[in-house]
């Protein structure tokens, strides 16, 4: 082996030695701050950076960084730099979690069928950021890229960044498309590399870095380092006609507008050569995917001075409901309420209960609720004052309870009453899939 070869094995490792030691003498910063202090450290939120690579994952250009989105939100886009062509859906269904697919179209490359159009690609991508960022530790996330079938565009890497506002620095170590020699494809199997061989993993890998400068609410100028080295994935069907000596530049550059908060568009100039484009469009999921624990609603002192209706309306909006009517006439209190929030109907109705045990005074009777979808009622729900507070005093038993109350369904009439907290815009998704990528009839031929 020759010496300058040894040396350079050698500086390779204690530069990632000295990354991992890096991040642990962080660590040990904020618990000792957290420890001196007696409290938690309040975490830096990951906005305003939370914007899309090229293929839809949070990050800059051709990197990604250690943000993610927000729990219960998505993000579509599109993003363009020759010869790539990259549809993408991600979505964080748990805190901490982001998850994508997409499909990498490649212009001027033929599908296997001329009948298919240009060559397509589906993949997925998993990045989880175990680390949120502190006063002194940065977010830090791993994340696999494509680990299932060909794997045209895999990879496994942790990367950091920290928010130095207006700045955001990102650092970040992988393999396969960030590493200096493309994965082999896994058939049906899923495989992660980096569990696989951890040895080979660290032998293959590159650093990546960039920074993001947040000029406004609305501008962002961005610039990082890319490792990819076209020339050598072998196993990317661009690289055989577009990618047969090395790119002119590993630097990128590009500027993001962000013209709606959810709507990011990203012109930007890459590889020294190919000017890009990113539109995304990105939103917050009204009902939760997965079942969560919701805290109980607390009324400040202050707003007990307000009359009940009042008091009823802002704990119910603040619980997530919208399109809040509340009617009271004489000891019976009526209340019309859109759920935008909760998965189940039964978990919205146990939300309004719970608002109720902790507002309505003693004296109340009875209480109707009635749910609305579009100001159209879908359910009502009739209950009383005292068997509400039993049930909380667990003198009824849930079977109990529910016999005692009224389910209707077939509601057709709802009061007029004046509704607070109305929903001005309204967007949803409905989908429907149906399989394009291997019919003749192509897919954005």
């Amino acid at each position: 082996m020759q010496k300058g070869t040894v040396i350079f094995k050698s500086s390779k490792l204690l530069s990632i030695l000295f990354l991992f030691a890096f991040f642990h003498i962080l660590l040990t910063i904020e618990i000792f701050q957290t420890k001196k202090s007696g409290l938690f450290c309040a975490y830096a939120a990951d906005e305003p950076f939370v914007n899309p690579a090229n293929w839809g994952t949070t990050g800059l250009m051709e990197i990604p960084t250690a943000r993610v989105l927000r729990e219960n939100s998505f993000r579509a886009g599109v993003g363009m730099t020759y010869p790539y062509i990259w549809y993408y859906l991600v979505f964080s269904p748990i805190k901490g979690l982001e998850m994508e697919g997409r499909v990498t179209q490649i212009r001027g490359v033929k599908a296997l069928s001329a009948a298919y159009g240009e060559y397509k690609d589906k993949a997925m991508d998993f990045k989880y950021q175990f680390i949120p960022e502190g006063k002194y530790l940065p977010a830090i996330a791993f994340a696999i890229n494509d680990p299932q079938g060909t794997r045209l565009y895999p990879s496994q890497y942790f990367v950091a960044s920290k928010q130095i506002y207006p700045f955001d620095f990102t650092l970040g170590f992988g393999n396969g498309r960030f590493g200096k020699n493309p994965l082999p494809p896994s058939d049906e199997t899923f495989k992660i590399d980096i569990l696989d061989n951890p040895k080979q993993w660290l032998k293959d890998g590159q650093f990546f870095g960039g920074v993001q400068f947040h000029i406004s609410d609305k501008y962002a100028l961005m610039a990082e380092y890319s490792p990819i080295r076209y020339e050598k994935q072998t196993h990317d069907p661009a690289q055989a006609k577009h990618f047969k000596k090395q790119v002119p530049s590993p630097f990128n550059y590009g500027f993001r507008w962000t013209p709606y908060r959810w709507m990011d568009i990203i012109m930007s100039y890459q590889r020294g050569e190919q000017i890009g484009m990113n539109v995304s469009f990105a939103f917050d999921m009204e009902k939760t995917i997965l079942p969560i624990y919701d805290p109980v609603y607390r009324e400040k002192v202050k707003d007990r001075e307000n009359p009940l209706s009042i008091r009823l309306e802002k704990a119910l909006y603040e619980s997530g409901f919208k399109n809040i009517g509340v009617s009271i006439e004489g000891n019976d209190i009526i209340i019309t309420a859109e759920n935008d929030k909760y998965f189940y109907t039964t978990k919205a109705i146990g939300v309004i209960l719970k608002v109720l045990n902790n507002i309505v005074p003693q004296h109340m009777e009875k209480i109707d609720i009635i749910l609305t979808k579009n100001n159209i009622p879908i359910l009502k729900y009739t209950t009383t004052k005292t068997d509400i507070d039993e049930f909380y005093e667990e003198k009824l038993t849930p079977s109990e309870f529910f016999y005692l109350s009224k389910i209707k369904t077939d509601v057709s009439w709802i009061p007029d009453i004046p509704l607070k907290h109305k929903k001005t815009f309204d967007y949803g998704i409905n989908p429907a899939f149906q399989q394009l990528l291997n019919d003749p009839s192509g897919f954005f031929i």
